[in-house]
């Protein structure tokens, strides 16, 4: 309360109320680094945020370092562990410019019909179910070549289409990145010259293209486990009609 000189009483402001993402770091920073939870704990302990999960996952692009299962076999599939905390907005830290900014409409249908609706890390079409895990089926978004915490930008050429399943993996990947001579090492071992070919187009274009077999596989795993293996039994008897010729 505030009182003036005349002994009129003037209710004090409101306090400004949090952001919702504010109080999902708050949480998860009490877990503290190497804690576990799950998707229930972060509910119950933010219940006025709507999709909380969603929130936690926009910490990501801040250093937050927040693995799930499936990128540590430990978890289970409503596990979360806490690698690292990021920039503490919850102790009143500003976002970092870096963090991405909203990708329009006109610009998300352009990069989705550039990389022809398929993921550019695993191949998978949109609404095409996954050849190794029965009943789940793809669902596209754009992602970063470069993260944004790593200073990349939104640019059309660090866009690109991704599945869910990649999408997640990449942002919850916490293992270090690849030495070059590492790569190279992995990039020589193809002894087909047609694979070093495929990939070399692949670089050049900055992007995974989908070639006939790449979108035949594709096609046959959208099919049902009978109409795959009758499919696999006919092609196998052509490639052993050929190899034996």
């Amino acid at each position: 309360m505030i009182l003036r000189g005349t002994g009129e009483v003037m209710a004090m402001d409101e306090p400004r109320r949090k952001p919702s993402i504010v109080k999902v770091a708050e949480y998860v920073a009490s877990v503290g680094e190497g804690g576990r939870f799950t998707k229930l704990d972060l509910f119950a302990n933010v219940p006025d945020v709507a999709q909380a999960d969603r929130r936690m996952r926009d910490l990501r692009p801040m250093g937050w370092k927040i693995d799930n299962y499936k990128v540590n076999s430990d978890l289970k599939p409503d596990e979360y562990l806490l690698v690292e905390i990021g920039t503490r907005i919850d102790q009143g830290e500003p976002v970092p410019k870096t963090v991405r900014k909203n990708i329009t409409g006109p610009k998300r249908r352009r990069i989705m019909e550039r990389d022809g609706h398929a993921c550019q890390v695993c191949g998978v079409h949109a609404g095409a179910e996954y050849w190794d895990e029965a009943g789940r089926n793809a669902v596209l978004s754009i992602g970063h070549i470069i993260p944004v915490s790593d200073g990349g930008n939104n640019d059309d050429e660090n866009l690109r289409a991704e599945c869910q399943r990649c999408n997640d993996e990449s942002r919850n990947n916490t293992k270090r990145p690849p030495a070059p001579g590492e790569v190279l090492i992995q990039v020589t071992a193809l002894k087909s010259r047609d694979k070093k070919k495929r990939l070399y187009a692949w670089m050049a274009a900055g992007r995974r293209t989908v070639d006939d077999v790449d979108d035949a596989f594709i096609q046959w795993s959208r099919l049902s486990r009978m109409d795959r293996l009758n499919v696999m039994a006919k092609l196998g008897s052509q490639v052993i009609k050929t190899d034996g010729s």
